[in-house]
């Protein structure tokens, strides 16, 4: 019976609108709207609503005509779809994540807005080609895993930004960092990009106990342009 009433929800899902056309700052990407996973429901009501990082969101309305922006953490693409639809100024976006759920969200996102940016499925880190091994939780209950959501984890390959970007023959001009805690890994593998004047701007979300990114990025001539502290993190705009 279980199995039967799941198909049976499967298929009535079918008919239920799955897609939303989101526009904010004068961006405007459409998004894949799961209905059984709440979180990103929630996050997309937040994103329209103009609730969703205010700051963020206008720094990549003002991205500049041909510029390059690498999107690490990228989650279910919810920047990289909207700062790719600057199509009138070439904007270029690659978004690297290593989550298997946010993953499959993030290409549904990117098939919905005609593959317009590319999307980078590695644990972006200092070194290319060793496996990484991420632990997460799912957004299901199973009480026979856990109480609330089953952890599990999964192996995915490493990748620096620095081989990445001299593979595709790209500079990025902006980068922009979440990746919870992981942000030192991914800066030790992007050290020639860092050293490269084509890079302008970083918009990253730094742990508290990770203080010392800001001096790791004023050492290659980056300035803080405006800091927004929150209980847990801080959301950083570094501009050189």
């Amino acid at each position: 019976m279980q199995l039967k009433l799941s198909h049976l929800a499967g298929r009535l899902s079918r008919h239920l609108p799955k897609h939303r056309m989101i526009r904010r700052d004068g961006l405007a990407a459409r998004f894949f709207v799961p209905w059984g996973c709440h979180y990103v429901a929630s996050d997309l009501q937040e994103l329209e609503q103009g609730q969703r990082e205010p700051e963020l969101y206008q720094w990549l309305s003002a991205l500049p005509k041909d510029a390059i922006l690498f999107d690490v953490g990228t989650s279910y693409g919810q920047e990289a779809a909207l700062a790719s639809s600057l199509e009138d100024r070439n904007v270029t976006v690659v978004g690297f994540d290593c989550g298997l759920l946010h993953a499959h969200f993030c290409a549904l996102n990117k098939r919905l807005n005609d593959d317009r940016f590319e999307f980078v499925f590695a644990a972006v880190g200092e070194t290319s080609g060793m496996p990484v091994q991420i632990t997460c939780n799912s957004d299901t209950h199973l009480p026979h895993l856990h109480r609330k959501n089953a952890p599990y984890s999964y192996n995915v390959p490493s990748l620096a930004l620095d081989d990445y970007a001299a593979s595709r023959d790209l500079a990025p001009t902006h980068l922009k960092i979440d990746v919870d805690g992981a942000e030192f890994g991914v800066l030790k593998g992007a050290t020639k990009i860092l050293e490269n004047p084509a890079l302008t701007d970083i918009f990253i979300e730094i742990d508290h106990e990770n203080a010392g990114i800001v001096e790791l990025l004023e050492s290659h001539g980056f300035s803080v342009s405006w800091r927004h502290d929150k209980p847990q993190n801080a959301d950083i705009l570094f501009t050189r």
